[in-house]
């Protein structure tokens, strides 16, 4: 291990001088350092644990001590899974990764588990080292579910226990280094079982506790279990009477969670928005937890407009750092909840609108965003595309850039083009949003039609087709004769039977902008509505497209304050 004396005199000023350049904190005659810069030997584990511990709160990640200590660790702790566990957690934490430590642990703790020797403390610290690097190793993690649910079973697992495993193995889930099933117990029997225990016991846990078992649940994305959603009321009421104890990241992890989980429970709802009324707590909100908190309040439509409104300034002061991912989050969520933010959009608008660094205009524009739409995925622009259609934003500029990103999106799996494995209600998502502001790009309208008609006809729902056509009779786009037939297989008269009255309007004004000739449409029109006027009588006029006012240029000043 590189040398570290005690600090003090004129080699103390030369290591806090050395410390400085590497980018450590500053120390001064009254403040300690941290014990990673003090010791230079680690004769006993628990020196090992305080400089490990040390280094690790201040995100030193020096890859030569991390690798000096972790050999200092398997010889101090190979007879003791405790500590072992307990710095491999602590390493984990630091991004520091030694695989022939992490076979070591799991080795130790699978010894301990057959011997009926395994701690609950020391099982979680296990998981948790294996799921903050995504560790994947099958038959440790196997068998440390079957002891959780063991211990569950025997009432020997506890609070911390609980909540720790089940985020651990939640995050492994999530990065897709579970092994396919336990030995003993199936997944879904251990997580009903921790949801069980977990209910009966809700007074032993702390909020960070109740916020870990919230977080499992929502990575496991788990609806409609009855167990699971008794859960979750049971911790949101006792979240509700703890408010003020409430971080802004337990905001965001409670609201994501039970949008993701389909619960709606008003109390905590209530008890959420009070909180983040608060501009200590609101302020504190990172760009993920402002993402979770506005999708949570948006998820169960909302009419809290003062706190949305609020939300919305906090969205505007991260909007510089957002990359594709989150932006196109909290727009979807703004629009949903149906808030009206001009300033907002407009900085958006602004924004992905400027050219990308690899064009030729790129040279104008020397700070690069990192809301970059060609790393974006079909789904993000989806939802963003979809963003600005709710907010009316008719930016010609904008909808150009987006709809050469859709054009030029891989898939994430395959070496193809997004487009070309999309359903066809994902294509005519993809219209629709275009067509909501009126705009029509040809080589993306055209591709998606092609796309279309390449589809079997029995893969285009009637109501899919009905969203067409209203779609393509906004922008008034010429439907070539194939796309035509394709379309009316789709609404053939046992099919015409399955739409509602609204949506039978759709497609007659449609099909009357349009010029399509639908003889059955006619005629279940004129039984639900004689007033209506046929569609024979007006094909031939169709309606003009209301032309909408100029408006009076703005001064100068009053778009500063506007901005």
């Amino acid at each position: 291990m590189e040398a570290r004396k005690l600090v003090s005199g004129r080699l103390g000023a030369q290591l806090l001088r050395c410390g400085k350049q590497q980018g450590r904190p500053k120390f001064t005659a009254t403040t300690a350092p941290p014990a990673h810069l003090v010791y230079d030997q680690l004769p006993d584990k628990a020196t090992l644990l305080l400089v490990a511990q040390s280094a690790a709160s201040s995100n030193y990640k020096d890859q030569v001590f991390w690798q000096n200590c972790s050999s200092q660790a398997r010889r101090l702790c190979q007879d003791d899974l405790h500590a072992l566990a307990c710095y491999a957690a602590t390493a984990a934490s630091a991004q520091h990764q030694d695989d022939e430590l992490l076979y070591n642990v799991g080795d130790m703790a699978v010894a301990a588990a057959e011997n009926n020797m395994l701690e609950p403390g020391n099982l979680a610290l296990v998981l948790q080292s294996h799921a903050i690097l995504a560790f994947r190793n099958d038959r440790v993690v196997g068998r440390m579910e079957s002891e959780l649910f063991e211990m569950l079973r025997q009432s020997k697992a506890t609070a911390a226990c609980l909540a720790t495993s089940l985020l651990s193995l939640s995050q492994l889930f999530s990065a897709s280094a579970l092994p396919d099933r336990s030995e003993r117990c199936e997944r879904s029997e251990l997580i009903d079982g921790g949801a069980r225990v977990a209910l009966e016991h809700l007074s032993f846990f702390t909020v960070a506790q109740l916020c870990n078992l919230l977080q499992a649940m929502a990575n496991f994305r788990i609806r409609g279990d009855r167990q699971v959603s008794a859960l979750l009321l049971g911790i949101s009421n006792s979240l509700a009477r703890q408010t003020s104890e409430l971080s802004s990241k337990d905001c965001g992890t409670i609201a994501k969670t039970f949008a993701v989980c389909r619960v709606h429970d008003e109390r905590i709802l209530t008890a959420l928005a009070s909180r983040l009324r608060e501009k200590d707590v609101r302020t504190l909100l990172t760009a993920e937890e402002l993402s979770s908190v506005l999708y949570g309040f948006a998820k169960f439509t909302s009419q809290d407009i003062a706190l949305l409104d609020l939300l919305s300034i906090e969205v505007r002061r991260h909007l510089h750092a957002l990359d594709a991912t989150l932006m196109s989050s909290m727009l979807a969520s703004l629009a949903k909840a149906g808030v009206s933010c001009p300033v907002l959009t407009g900085r958006a608008t602004q924004i992905l609108r400027r050219t990308l660094p690899g064009n030729e205009s790129a040279v104008s524009h020397r700070v690069s965003h990192p809301c970059n739409l060609q790393l974006a995925t079909f789904s993000e622009l989806s939802a963003l595309t979809m963003a600005f259609a709710k907010f009316q934003v008719r930016d010609s500029r904008l909808h150009e850039r987006l709809a050469q990103a859709f054009l030029e999106c891989n898939d994430s799996i395959q070496p193809i083009k997004a487009l070309e494995v999309q359903s066809c209600p994902e294509l005519i998502n993809v219209v629709h949003a275009f067509a909501k502001v009126h705009i029509a790009p040809v080589k993306l309208f055209g591709a998606v039609m092609g796309l279309l008609l390449s589809r079997p006809p029995e893969e285009l729902s009637t109501r899919d087709a009905v969203k067409f056509l209203h779609a393509l009779a906004k922008v008034e786009y010429t439907i070539l004769p194939q796309m035509k037939g394709h379309i009316l297989a789709a609404l053939s008269p046992h099919r015409l039977n399955e739409l509602g009255v609204f949506e039978l309007l759709k497609l007659a004004v449609a099909a009357r902008k349009l010029g399509l000739d639908l003889p059955q449409l006619e005629a279940q029109v004129s039984a639900i509505l004689p007033n209506e006027p046929s569609l024979q009588s007006q094909s031939g006029n169709p309606q003009r497209r209301p032309v909408s006012k100029r408006r009076r240029r703005k001064s100068a000043r009053k778009q500063k304050w506007s901005w």
